[in-house]
């Protein structure tokens, strides 16, 4: 860092730097994308580029690529065959995706071997266009859009591609069972606040060779936005679980209303707790139906995901968190009856905090919608500080889990939330099923546990709240809600507790609205 920088940051502060000064001292101290070898020197890159005025990536794309459509840009694949490290055999390769239709700004790569950094340019060999007709001559683009990464051949006896990197910060991944669905951000910046959301993207990317028998990869990446720098590394082992070890270093260009890391995006149109529900064929329609929470010393929670004519914000204070995730928990075909999609097939996913998630909150945004097509649900961890000044990174730690689902602790799990109105009258019915669990007989009263239901903001009076088994020896809590007219918004949640008052399931945790 240059010197003077460093006295007036520390005299008094960045706002007193005149641009001139800070643009010309980054500039010398500049690290090129081609010389980033470890996740140190990526550091020091992302350090250096949020002293920087922002720029935005972008190409001067030739027409052809840039108007094509989503069915033309889908024509375009990729030569397996041609694949980065295929020359190792069938073992861990790289697939690039070509830029056009909604992706178009150029993503660079590199290649980490014994020989130091290698650029991957842009090959238009490397590609099959289909029946798209090519102009007979148009400018190559100046990088990629993305990347897949496929898994050796012999892990689930087939070409399985597991992860994929594409647009801004988003990225996704499967199992060996389970398909794409919920996405995963490496950010998330104004998402709340009143100031416009941001999208910064993953700039470049440096993909370290892997050795022979590696059953995981390891990737660095740049992230760039208006508001953040960030030096991301990532090492990803596919399987049944398909883990992601992720460690980040953010830098602040200038202050946020609010920044989110550990986020997903994900889609919910309507659930079984949905009404009205839209008139289509399939009973439900969601990549996810739950928000998961666990803390070191507090309950687990499952606040189930609904939406309506306006947005739904739920923040959980979670200073000492244990774990979150987002999770698909519904996986019996007949309840989606859709056999394209296969939404039962869709993977959760687990967040287990490592270094940075100390204080703060687990926040939950839940939009309208009237289609599936697009993700209206952000999940994502809000640290209660931010760094004061580009100097001051933010790190983070974390393991990222696809999964079907993590089990809380060996607690009864939520299985279904259902709502409606009592027979001949205006009280609500709430009625939760959970999974079945074996308690010894001592603990309970009539074989059944103590359903305890609070009102915690809004005003309800809270009826007949019970529990019975079903048929299967699952509990099966219900209670009426006497809901007067006035009330548009309801916070609840519900226990179902042992003769002691311990937990014998997670803690359902809902926000209902008129």
């Amino acid at each position: 860092m240059c010197p003077v920088v460093d006295l007036v940051l520390k005299t008094v502060g960045r706002a007193a730097l005149p641009a001139s000064l800070l643009l010309a001292c980054a500039s010398l101290h500049a690290i090129e994308p081609s010389k980033v070898t470890d996740f140190a020197s990526l550091e020091d890159l992302a350090a250096d580029l949020a002293l920087r005025e922002y720029q935005a990536p972008s190409q001067d794309l030739d027409p052809f690529f840039k108007e094509l459509k989503y069915d033309g840009h889908r024509q375009i694949r990729f030569r397996r065959e041609l694949a980065l490290f295929a020359d190792q055999g069938p073992g861990f390769r790289v697939e690039f995706f070509h830029p056009g239709w909604m992706f178009q700004k150029p993503v660079r790569f590199w290649s980490l071997g014994e020989d130091g950094p290698r650029a991957q340019p842009f090959e238009q060999k490397l590609f099959d266009y289909g029946q798209l007709k090519l102009p007979s001559s148009f400018k190559a683009p100046e990088g990629y859009a993305g990347l897949r990464l496929l898994a050796p051949d012999d892990l689930a006896k087939r070409p399985f591609e597991f992860m994929v990197f594409m647009g801004a910060s988003y990225f996704r991944a499967v199992t060996m069972e389970l398909g794409y669905g919920i996405s995963a951000r490496g950010v998330a910046v104004n998402t709340l606040g009143g100031k416009p959301e941001e999208f910064p993207d993953f700039t470049h990317f440096w993909i370290r060779r892997p050795v022979a028998g590696a059953t995981s990869m390891e990737l660095l990446a740049l992230l760039n936005g208006p508001s953040v720098t960030g030096a991301y590394a990532f090492e990803v082992q596919p399987g049944r679980t398909t883990s992601t070890r992720v460690k980040a270093s953010l830098y602040l260009r200038k202050p946020v209303e609010m920044l989110g890391v550990a986020a997903f995006s994900s889609m919910f149109w309507y659930g079984e707790n949905s009404h009205p529900k839209p008139y289509d064929f399939r009973p439900e329609v969601h990549d996810s139906d739950g928000l998961q929470i666990e803390l070191k010393s507090g309950p687990s929670l499952w606040r189930p995901l609904d939406v309506g004519r306006e947005m739904r914000l739920s923040s959980f204070q979670a200073d000492g968190l244990s774990g979150f995730g987002l999770a698909q928990r519904d996986r019996d075909l007949d309840h989606y009856q859709d056999l394209e999609a296969g939404y039962h097939r869709r993977p959760s996913v687990w967040v287990k905090p490592r270094l940075g998630f100390e204080k703060g909150s687990v926040v939950l945004v839940e939009l309208s919608t009237g289609e599936e097509t697009w993700d209206n649900v952000v999940a994502m961890w809000r640290p209660a500080l931010l760094p004061s000044s580009p100097r001051e990174p933010l790190r983070v730690e974390y393991d990222l889990l696809w999964l079907d689902g993590h089990e809380p602790r060996g607690l009864a799990r939520v299985a279904a939330t259902r709502r409606g109105f009592v027979m001949d009258s205006d009280d609500h019915l709430i009625v939760l099923d959970y999974t079945k669990q074996e308690v010894e007989a001592a603990r309970l009263d009539d074989g059944l546990p103590k359903v305890v239901v609070r009102v915690n903001a809004g005003e309800a009076k809270v009826l007949d709240a019970r529990a019975t088994r079903q048929q299967d020896g699952a509990w099966r809590a219900f209670f009426r809600l006497d809901i007067p007219a006035s009330t548009s918004l309801l916070e609840l949640d519900c226990d179902l507790l042992d003769k002691q008052g311990k937990a014998l399931a997670e803690r359902w945790v809902y926000q209902w609205r008129r």
